[in-house]
């Protein structure tokens, strides 16, 4: 069950349930960092919707008319499932205090979701990525100073985030193999004489493109930093941690996670574990539910023009995704022989991060490697 499935159910539930128009229903991205516990989503239609059902409602106090709509939701979506509509047939539907219908998810909705993230352009932005056109990308080391290569930088972020969300079709995204090297390190820098270019050639072309990007303020100050050793501006002489090859980099360990992704997928498949017995689903809620939350993050960067969103959002599903690799799987999956991965219990998580991790980097014009 992907978010814009989840909308279009609940969609449906409140035309129904107040004989309303398409064009009386605003549109309302679910979202699992709004859920209650142990749900998967929720939604937040019902206090947008009171306004437009107000005279349909009995007296009372704004809190109980949001309580009263989103039951009504609520118990629509369970009339929908009892009729038979395969996409309202969710573990549990429920309405809380603030008027948000919390939703869990079944096993197999869950594992659709999943399956959804792996094709992660048309997850991200509801259609495939078929369109004509380039996707707009400036040569950093044209710039002269460090702040306008982080004006080229976040412009082009902004550009080709635009670009995926807007009305055309997008021109086709990465294909094929991809892999660490960088232009910038990897050829001599006798033409990189500015600050731009000097950068360039200490920290590579990814590093800087994240470390432009990371930030909200569009003019920060000369010294201001995003993190421990993250400085905003890193020059050639003070990189700070964009230079090094370690979890210190965000840059290095969101490239490094879609590559351990895609890696660890080849490796379950050369070593496949044991028949997987249940549902693994719970050892991956965390990572599942920022993956949920995919489509409205890079809508709400995209609507506010501000690409460190998108870079915060990518920086925690990759600490998710180490979270979740690292675990042990003893208890998942007891065997006589060696402990088998998680990516080998659940090849379609990791399929997922991949496809999420690897369009948001692109999107920021940053590279993900393929291989470790």
């Amino acid at each position: 069950m992907t978010p814009r499935g989840l909308e279009a159910v609940l969609r449906r539930a409140a035309l129904r349930a107040f004989d309303l128009s398409e064009a009386d229903v605003p549109f309302v991205w679910p979202r699992n960092d709004h859920a209650a516990e142990g749900a998967d989503a929720a939604v937040a239609l019902a206090p947008r919707l009171v306004g437009r059902v107000r005279d349909t409602l009995p007296k009372g106090r704004e809190d109980s008319h949001r309580r009263v709509v989103c039951e009504r939701i609520s118990d629509e979506v369970d009339a929908m499932a009892e009729e038979g509509e395969p996409d309202a047939g969710f573990a549990r539907v429920l309405a809380d205090k603030r008027g948000f219908t919390n939703v869990t998810f079944t096993c197999e909705q869950r594992q659709n979701l999943l399956r959804a993230a792996a094709d992660g352009p048309r997850y991200l932005t509801g259609r495939p990525w078929t369109g004509t056109g380039e996707w707009p990308r400036s040569e950093l080391h044209e710039a002269g100073p460090l702040a306008q290569a982080r004006r080229y930088a976040r412009a082009d972020a902004r550009a080709r985030i635009a670009l995926a969300v807007g009305e055309q079709a997008p021109p086709p995204g990465p294909e094929g193999e991809a892999s660490w090297r960088d232009r910038y390190l990897d050829t001599g820098h006798a033409e990189l004489f500015t600050p731009a270019g000097r950068v360039l050639g200490r920290i590579g072309e990814d590093s800087a493109r994240v470390a432009f990007c990371r930030s909200l303020p569009e003019h920060p100050r000369e010294s201001e930093t995003t993190g421990r050793d993250l400085p905003v501006l890193p020059s050639a002489d003070k990189p700070g941690a964009w230079v090094r090859l370690t979890d210190a980099n965000p840059a290095f360990r969101m490239r490094y996670a879609h590559a351990h992704a895609l890696s660890s997928l080849r490796w379950a498949d050369r070593t496949p574990a044991p028949g997987a017995r249940g549902c693994h689903h719970g050892h991956g809620a965390k990572v599942r539910g920022l993956l949920f939350d995919g489509p409205s993050v890079l809508d709400t960067a995209a609507r506010r023009e501000e690409p460190h969103i998108l870079v915060r959002y990518l920086e925690a599903l990759t600490s998710a995704y180490d979270e979740w690799r690292t675990g042990s799987t003893t208890a998942a999956e007891p065997a006589q022989g060696p402990e088998p991965t998680w990516a080998a219990l659940d090849p379609a998580l990791p399929a997922a991060v991949a496809g999420v991790i690897g369009t948001g980097l692109f999107l920021l014009g940053v590279s993900a490697p393929t291989r470790l």
